[in-house]
């Protein structure tokens, strides 16, 4: 009883500060600049031209990266300094979804955007068999970079973790507010930790206050002749930061530290995208332009889980009746089972992006890296799957290597609505619709999934 009552305080304090923590803006990443989206318009319709005269084909890239794992002396485990799985399960989460596999993907309604499409004209190039806006592959990978700045062989792949105390600059939880965060961030610990922007893409992960609302921020890929544009990317700050708690998969990696049960790397995911150019899926106002013509218009950003069709009819120039917001697209911030798509138009920024910009268009020209795809080890193993999802009558559960012992479904407030022993399948028929926990206790280790009741 008192380990029941343990998981469900916990679980029940790990929603509620996710729920304060990424409701509404979790990013702070700011808008393109006009200027700067006027020339990759242009890059655009260049590139375009070139592939329609066959001149030029879309590259396949292998994105080195480095995480400036920050801490403040705490061993190897200990938050903010995270083990290495939960940075490996990042890179398996990462590499799914800019691959078109994301591991929710089958999430995607039959009908999705099916009459918006053919109302919008859109492309065939843009839509998959079933008439749907396709789910995008980007031809972008990334790998855990295996080398440091002097070409020595990193001991943990990717990882360079920094004591910001041996560097003599302030924790970084310090900072209440966006602009003060950011100064930190690139007027002191970036420029001290940072490896050269044509090789690596820098990910900083750091603890951070409680006031910050925000959990992620990025710089976008900034073209010759802009090189302060946009967010004041320079060789010493591009990148992207992310609280630590955010980063990785609680499924794929439970040993990890996380703000909830709920993460699964998708923040991150988001920040990315942000880094090869691609815009909030509703244009940063109402109804606004993400400059991309297979993404319906969206009144606002979107968060939680939501299901299709979803505020159709709410924008009408052009209108998004009868299908609605894609809230399902990487670059809005729904979370979760709900997330799971980027477009093709997004893939054109995108490859546009890394074609030419300089920050951008020699990674993975260094041979930094060892394999191509990051996947996680074979180090992690026990993990929880959680299908289908969403489920409309029964869970199945299926614990690698070992059997569940005792289950519990709890709902987002950390309520028990489910308790049993034993079993692979639990029966949920009782639910209402929305999204759950279950937790699965295998008598030596407790695993955690979120799962969505139709």
């Amino acid at each position: 009883m008192k380990k029941k009552l343990f998981i469900v305080f916990i679980l029940s304090l790990f929603a509620s500060n996710t729920q304060a923590q990424l409701a509404g803006s979790f990013c702070g990443t700011h808008s393109f600049s006009e200027v700067w989206e006027n020339e990759i318009q242009r890059l655009i319709l260049e590139t375009k031209n070139l592939q329609k005269n066959k001149n030029q084909t879309e590259n396949n890239y292998v994105i080195p990266v480095v995480f400036h794992v920050i801490h403040g002396g705490e061993s190897v485990g200990t938050f903010p300094n995270i083990l290495e799985g939960q940075i490996q399960s990042q890179m398996t989460i990462l590499n799914q979804d800019f691959s078109g596999n994301a591991y929710n993907a089958s999430n995607y309604p039959p009908n999705a955007f099916v009459n918006w499409a053919v109302n919008q004209n859109i492309a065939g190039l843009n839509l998959d068999q079933n008439g749907r806006i396709k789910i995008a592959d980007f031809n972008i990978q990334f790998c855990l970079a295996t080398k440091d700045t002097s070409g020595q062989l990193l001991p943990e792949p990717g990882i360079h973790r920094v004591n910001y105390l041996s560097l003599g600059i302030p924790n970084p939880s310090t900072y209440t507010t966006q602009s003060t965060m950011k100064a930190y961030l690139d007027n002191t610990l970036k420029p001290q930790t940072i490896w050269d922007v044509r090789k690596y893409l820098n990910v900083w992960i750091t603890d951070k206050n409680t006031a910050l609302t925000y959990s992620g921020v990025s710089s976008g890929p900034p073209f010759s002749g802009l090189m302060d544009l946009p967010n004041n990317a320079t060789e010493f700050t591009d990148g992207i930061w992310c609280y630590t708690k955010v980063v990785g998969s609680n499924s794929l990696f439970p040993s990890g530290s996380y703000l909830s049960p709920m993460i699964d790397g998708r923040i991150l995911t988001h920040e990315a995208g942000h880094y090869v150019g691609l815009r909030h899926i509703w244009g940063d106002q109402d109804c606004g332009n993400d400059f991309c013509n297979d993404t319906p218009p969206a009144a606002g950003q979107n968060s939680g889980a939501p299901t299709y069709p979803h505020e159709a009819g709410s924008c009408a120039s052009p209108s998004n009746n009868p299908d609605g917001e894609m809230f399902m697209n990487f670059m809005d911030y729904t979370r979760g089972p709900s997330v799971y798509m980027f477009t093709t138009d997004q893939r054109t920024r995108a490859q546009t992006a890394m074609l030419n910009s300089p920050f951008r268009n020699q990674l993975g020209t260094h041979g930094l890296c060892s394999e191509t795809t990051g996947l996680i080890k074979e180090t992690i193993k026990n993990t929880l799957s959680v299908y289908p999802n969403p489920a409309k009558n029964h869970l199945n559960l299926d614990v690698s290597e070992t059997e569940p012992k005792e289950i519990l479904i709890i709902d987002l407030f950390g309520q028990v609505l489910i308790a049993t022993k034993n079993t692979h399948v639990v029966d949920i028929s009782c639910l209402a619709q929305g999204i759950y926990f279950v937790s699965v206790s295998t008598g030596q280790q407790t695993y955690a999934q979120t799962f969505i009741k139709e």
